[in-house]
């Protein structure tokens, strides 16, 4: 699949991940100033609503419209409560590969959201788009993003060494992969 022609809203036992837009401002802006977010991601969030709604039409809108990517939003579908995103970006379309990457309000941790979100859109990778690689670069820090991601089957390639810049310094990154193979091994 080179193309999505129309934005694909997935569905798990728990939650909706539905396209992101404009309507969801308030959100982007009080979810990416939360500290345990912003340390997580090391992604410092916007300062003023204005730059908010530049980052969400950059990061969340504009990718799928582009073809080079799709955000999420992850909806809790017995209280339709916008809880975090979910998105995959830098999209290679001729090897089949993209990067992931995934938020959640703190007060969701530790309950398996995230893993429910994240297994629908590696299933949806794999199967409709068809790729060989999805890949996830995750701070040397976040632990608890790294046993999401050994969960579903990614595997740790290496040390990205001071690959990100946040809060003035040089960090490393660790990259993690999975394969189409390895996947369909597990899943089979």
């Amino acid at each position: 699949m080179d193309q999505l022609q129309k934005f694909p809203q997935l569905e798990s036992q728990r939650l909706i991940l539905r396209e992101m837009t404009s309507g969801d401002l308030d959100f982007y802006f009080r979810h990416f100033n939360n500290p345990k977010i912003v340390e997580g991601t090391c992604f410092l969030g916007p300062k003023t609503l204005d730059a908010a709604k530049k980052e969400l039409e950059r990061y969340c809108i504009n990718p799928f419209k582009e073809n080079k990517g799709i955000r999420w939003g992850v909806v809790l579908k017995d209280v339709e409560v916008l809880i975090g995103t979910l998105g995959f970006y830098d999209w290679d379309k001729e090897v089949r590969k993209m990067e992931i990457g995934y938020d959640l309000e703190p007060k969701y941790w530790g309950l398996g959201i995230m893993t429910e979100a994240l297994n629908a859109v590696v299933h949806f990778c794999f199967k409709t788009m068809r790729l060989n690689r999805i890949q996830a670069i995750i701070p040397v820090g976040n632990h608890h993003s790294m046993n999401l991601v050994r969960r579903l089957g990614f595997k740790k390639e290496g040390i990205l060494r001071q690959n990100s810049f946040f809060k003035g310094t040089y960090q490393d990154d660790l990259c993690f992969s999975l394969l189409r193979e390895e996947w369909k091994e597990k899943t089979s």
